[in-house]
C-alpha cells in the first residue's frame, strides 16, 4: 500500500501500515476522550472543594475520586511500555510541570498579598511550614491550596525518572502497593490505628500518598490495556456505583467508631477512579459523529486552566458580595467559580503557554 504521510507522536516515527494507521486513531480518540473526562472531573473538583447545592451532601463526598483520576490518566500516557519513548515523556512532564509550579506560585503569592497583606517574618522563619509545604505540598497561605496537585505531580515524576535511570522501574508494582498500604494507613485507617508521625494524626494528599500511587497504577492500566479493552462498559459503570457506595459506607463508619480523622484517602475513591479511567481510556471515540466533533473542542489545557483558576474565582466571590452574601456563595459559589474558570479556560486554551504547560 502507498505511504501514510501522518506522524505519530507516541510511536514517534511515521505510520505506513493500515495497523499502525488503527493505532494512530485509536490513541488520538483515547487523548479525546480523556481530555473530555478532565474536563468533567473538573465539575466533581469543584463539588470536593467546595460543595455543592444537594442538600444531602452525597455530591460533595463522593467527588474525592476526581484528584486520583487525573493522576491515573497521566501515568496512562506519559508511561508507555517503551523505556526511551517513556524517559523523554518524564522529562518533558517534569520540565512543563516545573514552570507550571513557578508560574502559579507567583500567582498564589501575589493574589494572598493584595488580599492579606505580607506574612509575617516568624511565619517565614518556622520550620514546619516550610516542611509542610516542601515535604508534604500543604500550600502555607489561604488561597492556592490546590497548588499541591502540580507540587504532587513534579515530585512523583522526578522519583519515576531517578528510577528509570536506576532501572529499577522493574519494581515499579511494588511500589504502587506499597505506596497504596501507606496511603490506606496515614489516611483512612489514621484514627483507627492512632497512626502519630513527627505530630502528625495523618498524611494529607501529596506526592506519595497520592500521586506516585495513582501514577503508577496508570502505568499498570498501560501494561493491561488489552484486558481494559475487552471489559465491557456496563462493568465499569457497576464499579463505579459500587465505589461510590463504598465510600459513603466508609466514611459512615469511621465517622460512627470516631475515628474519621481524614476523608482524603478512601478505598471507594481508588475503585470509582479505576472505573471512570478504566471505560476512558479503553472506550475509544471513534468515527465522524457529532459528539466526537463536539468532543474535541475539549484540549487537555482546559481542566489544567480550569483548576488553576477556580479557586482564586471562588474567593473573589467573597471579596465582591461581602458578608451579607456568605450562605450564598456558600451553597452556589463553587458552582459560578467553575463557570466563570471554564470561561477563563476557553479564552486561554489555545495560547502559546495553554499548550506548553498542559497540551
Amino acid at each position: 500500500m502507498n505511504e501514510i504521510e501522518i506522524f505519530d507522536p507516541e510511536l514517534e516515527e511515521e505510520i505506513t501500515t493500515k495497523d499502525q494507521l488503527e493505532n494512530f486513531f485509536n490513541l488520538e480518540f483515547r487523548h479525546c476522550g480523556a481530555a473530555f473526562l478532565r474536563f468533567i472531573l473538573m465539575a466533581f473538583v469543584c463539588f470536593w472543594s467546595f460543595g455543592s447545592p444537594d442538600p444531602t451532601g452525597i455530591l460533595s463526598t463522593i467527588s474525592g475520586f476526581a484528584i486520583p483520576c487525573f493522576f491515573i490518566l497521566s501515568g496512562f500516557f506519559i508511561l508507555p511500555d517503551d523505556k526511551g519513548i517513556r524517559t523523554d515523556k518524564e522529562k518533558r512532564k517534569i520540565k512543563r510541570s516545573l514552570i507550571c509550579l513557578i508560574l502559579v506560585f507567583v500567582l498564589y503569592v501575589l493574589i494572598n498579598l493584595f488580599v492579606f497583606g505580607a506574612p509575617t517574618q516568624e511565619s517565614l522563619m518556622s520550620k514546619r511550614i516550610w516542611f509542610n509545604f516542601l515535604v508534604l505540598n500543604l500550600w502555607p497561605f489561604t488561597i492556592g491550596t490546590n497548588i499541591w496537585f502540580i507540587q504532587a505531580m513534579l515530585y512523583a515524576y522526578i522519583v519515576i525518572l531517578i528510577a528509570e535511570k536506576l532501572n529499577l522501574m522493574r519494581f515499579y508494582k511494588a511500589v504502587m502497593i506499597i505506596t497504596f498500604i501507606f496511603m490506606l494507613l496515614s489516611g483512612e485507617l489514621a484514627g483507627l490505628i492512632h497512626f502519630s508521625v513527627l505530630g502528625y494524626d495523618f498524611i494529607p494528599g501529596n506526592w506519595f500518598t497520592r500521586a506516585l500511587p495513582y501514577i503508577l497504577l496508570g502505568r499498570f492500566l498501560r501494561e493491561k490495556e488489552e484486558a481494559l479493552l475487552k471489559t465491557a462498559v456496563w462493568k465499569y459503570i457497576v464499579l463505579w456505583i459500587i465505589g461510590a457506595g463504598l465510600v459513603i459506607a466508609e466514611i459512615y463508619g469511621l465517622m460512627r467508631t470516631g475515628y474519621l480523622v481524614y476523608e482524603g484517602h478512601m478505598i471507594g475513591y481508588g475503585i470509582m477512579a479505576f472505573a471512570a479511567c478504566g471505560l476512558a481510556i479503553s472506550k475509544p471515540l471513534g468515527g465522524e459523529s457529532p459528539v466526537t466533533a463536539f468532543i474535541t473542542v475539549f484540549d487537555p489545557a482546559l481542566a489544567g486552566i480550569i483548576y488553576i483558576f477556580m479557586e482564586p474565582c471562588f474567593y473573589a466571590l467573597f471579596l465582591i458580595l461581602g458578608n451579607d452574601h456568605l450562605g450564598l456563595v456558600s451553597r452556589v459559589g463553587g458552582l459560578a467559580a467553575y463557570a466563570v474558570s471554564v470561561l477563563i479556560a476557553f479564552v486561554l486554551k489555545d495560547t502559546k503557554l495553554a499548550k506548553v504547560l498542559f497540551t
